[in-house]
């Protein structure tokens, strides 16, 4: 009860900014609708601080608040938006853990501006439960964003890639200062010869303030 009651209020001061941008409309996605294709956009959690905390910095605040641009302009509105379950504890070195808000806490903006639920059924480990959810026949062609811990991330891509007869080996490992790559891959079930792809995209956020955002008074 804990981390979901520190997410919302993580969710409450996010909404406080993203209100400002409530009257932008997102690009049109670029999968053509019809086509069957499922595209699934992984991404990082912003910045942590040294001790880790299951937290984000300023700066990793800073890159949440400014994702769903640069998310609704590369891929659309997702059908679909996965964090892990922040109630999962993380350890970063220390003994007790922390409850990991991180990856939420990143894609909540995204979230509340498409209006969408975040999906937090798995814990950040449960990896293999998440790559058997993602290849449901009800996402396809559908748009989905994963908001998770890299390495995880990285894991579940190369066996996707694998799963649907491409090459893992395509994917690169994911480095532990990286906080601006997305790996993005496009299922096509129709597509015999070819029915998956990987693509190596950026957000283009490095080197936001390291300050956090002040929030503005009615």
């Amino acid at each position: 009860m804990r981390a979901r009651s520190y997410a919302y209020a993580i969710a409450t001061l996010i909404l406080a900014f993203e209100l400002e941008a409530a009257g932008q409309q997102p690009a049109p996605s670029p999968t053509p609708v019809g086509t069957g294709v499922e595209t699934i956009v992984c991404l990082r959690h912003g910045e942590k601080p040294p001790r880790g905390l299951g937290q984000l910095t300023c700066q990793g605040l800073n890159r949440a608040l400014a994702l769903p641009a640069v998310l609704l302009g590369k891929f659309g509105t997702p059908d679909y938006i996965f964090a892990p379950d922040p109630a999962v504890k993380v350890f970063d070195g220390t003994v007790t853990g922390y409850d990991y808000v991180r990856p939420l806490a990143t894609i909540e903006p995204t979230a509340i501006r498409v209006g969408l639920p975040v999906d937090t059924d798995f814990g950040f480990l449960a990896i293999n439960r998440l790559e058997r959810e993602l290849t449901r026949p009800r996402y396809n062609g559908k748009t989905i964003f994963v908001a998770w811990e890299h390495r995880m991330l990285d894991e579940m891509v190369k066996r996707l890639m694998i799963r649907f007869g491409g090459n893992g080996a395509e994917v690169p490992p994911w480095p532990a200062d990286d906080y601006d790559s997305l790996y993005v891959l496009r299922i096509d079930r129709h597509n015999a010869a070819n029915p998956i792809s990987f693509t190596h995209d950026h957000e283009g956020l490095d080197g936001l303030s390291a300050d956090c955002p002040e929030s503005k008074r009615p």
